[in-house]
């Protein structure tokens, strides 16, 4: 097959994943009371870009949600850039009685689905008095609750040369500086990687804010859209084009940094 035939492959998949989010800006623009009577091969009767002022304001508490939702979205890629980052220099470059049986555990800890680890998690924080907080959101974070991001910065540091680290530790660096002033700098690809895959997942959770955060004033912009959806008077020009807002941080986030993205899963899988 020639590449070509490739390229048109990849176009007509393409455009079939794109085909959920053209059918959802097109309903965000249709006029108020059109809603699902136009198919997804009509275009809007007149572009109605007010449809997202009235979701905004329809939506209560939009913009707080939103800063709600900033806040832990930032604060959980601080720590598993972190977090993961130093678990996986530590198995990559420190030697400890161990390490390699200790780095098997942590990958085997992938094979365990969230839900088994719901409730004991539940009553841990319950019994730490730490529901209706962001605490159950942040601190799985900071306590390197990601393996798979610790086996891309493992994998990433194997691929720096030995050579770099001796000679930091000859200009006097002890392991942590030469962690954080040589190969953490070096490790960008998989920091920008570990970064959009965090906020990603973060950003469009539901289901662990679902579980933790009662309070309104505590709640995201995920819990937030499922209450818009449920109430009886949305339109749904209003619910897409709330949806689009929700959604649009996250596109414009892949598309900026999508080749640092690609670029880092590339360089983590380069050496075993």
């Amino acid at each position: 097959m020639n590449r070509s035939a490739h390229r048109l492959i990849l176009i007509v998949l393409a455009a079939a994943f794109c085909l959920p989010l053209l059918w959802m800006l097109i309903l965000s623009l249709q006029q108020e009371g059109v809603g699902m009577e136009a198919g997804i091969s009509s275009f809007p009767r007149g572009v109605h870009p007010e449809n997202y002022a009235t979701a905004v304001e329809q939506m209560e508490g939009f913009w707080h949600l939103f800063a709600n939702t900033a806040f832990i979205t930032i604060a959980s890629i601080l720590g598993q850039v972190f977090c993961c980052s130093l678990a996986g220099y530590a198995f990559a470059r420190l030697k400890f009685p161990g390490r390699d049986a200790l780095f098997l555990l942590v990958l085997a800890t992938m094979m365990l689905p969230p839900q088994v680890l719901a409730i004991p998690q539940f009553l841990l924080y319950r019994q730490l008095g730490l529901i209706d907080t962001f605490y159950p959101l942040i601190l799985p974070t900071l306590l390197g609750g990601a393996p798979f991001f610790i086996f891309l910065f493992r994998q990433y540091f194997l691929t720096i040369p030995h050579e770099l680290t001796e000679a930091a530790r000859v200009d006097g660096c002890g392991p942590f500086r030469t962690f954080l002033f040589v190969m953490l700098p070096l490790a960008r690809p998989v920091v920008g990687t570990v970064a959009i895959f965090t906020f990603l997942a973060t950003w469009n959770d539901f289901w662990a804010p679902l579980i933790y955060l009662n309070s309104p004033e505590n709640q995201t912009l995920t819990l937030g859209l499922a209450a818009f959806n449920q109430s009886y008077r949305v339109a749904i020009e209003l619910l897409m084009a709330a949806s689009s807002l929700v959604l649009a941080p996250c596109v414009i986030v892949y598309l900026l940094f999508q080749k640092v993205f690609l670029r880092g899963v590339r360089l983590s899988g380069a050496k075993g």
